[in-house]
């Protein structure tokens, strides 16, 4: 079935909260997690996870970014969970420098409105596609197959050291 652009209520993401679904066991919660760049920084704190209802993963962080001088007010954002990893001992994640330096050039996140065209606008900033998807030049009405097996996605990448550990 085809997600339309404008439409959010086909999609088989939801956030985790609130949802039937729980972490799985011997996984951390990281909600509530100072949200960090790699010199240790403190970027904003983990809000909530979306997930996908039929594979069952957390594709996204929900951040909530601080207000800075890149970012005047505090908001939402979805993160791409291959993005980020988990600190190997601390209560705490960290993004990739490149990764942190663009995460306040991403759309600000409503919640329950995630659409192919927020998420390609997602990949693109992350990309160097930013200022082609300012144009209107990459959108999409469904996602191309394949979408979610992308590095942005990668799991094991996110949990590092600690799905090793059996987390």
């Amino acid at each position: 079935m085809a997600i339309h652009e404008n439409s959010a209520e086909n999609s088989s993401l939801e956030e985790l909260g609130g949802s039937d679904f729980e972490i799985a066991d011997g996984q951390p919660d990281i909600k509530g997690w100072k949200v960090k760049d790699v010199s240790g920084s403190k970027i904003g704190d983990v809000e909530e996870l979306i997930f996908d209802k039929v594979s069952r993963k957390v594709l996204y962080i929900v951040v909530d970014l601080d207000a800075s001088d890149l970012n005047p007010s505090s908001k939402n954002v979805l993160l791409p969970i291959g993005l980020a990893t988990l600190h190997e001992s601390d209560d705490e994640v960290i993004i990739a420098e490149l990764a942190s330096k663009q995460v306040y050039r991403l759309p600000e996140y409503e919640k329950g409105n995630i659409t192919p065209a927020t998420e390609s606008a997602i990949r693109n900033t992350f990309s160097g596609l930013a200022a082609a998807v300012a144009a209107g030049a990459t959108s999409y009405e469904s996602h191309p197959e394949g979408f979610y097996e992308h590095e942005h996605f990668n799991q094991k990448r996110f949990y590092g050291n600690r799905w090793n550990k059996g987390m």
